[in-house]
């Protein structure tokens, strides 16, 4: 994988240390640190990774090829 430049490291956050970026006005460039009382996440964002559906739930649409 590809590592990413973000531009300059200006800080690491006070909660859970993460890189802030020059690129992305001073704060995080990855999310979700899920951290509780982050100050630059919602609480109501925090584990929003959870609800996604890798899949569908009518299956592949491969399957309905009739050959």
């Amino acid at each position: 994988m590809v590592k990413r430049n973000f531009g300059t490291i200006v800080g690491t956050c006070e909660i859970c240390n993460i890189n802030m970026w020059d690129s992305t006005d001073g704060k995080p460039a990855i999310w979700p640190c899920n951290i509780e009382n982050c100050p630059y996440e919602s609480p109501l964002s925090q584990h929003s990774h959870h609800g996604k559906r890798e899949f569908s739930s009518t299956g592949s649409g491969l399957g309905q090829i009739d050959f």
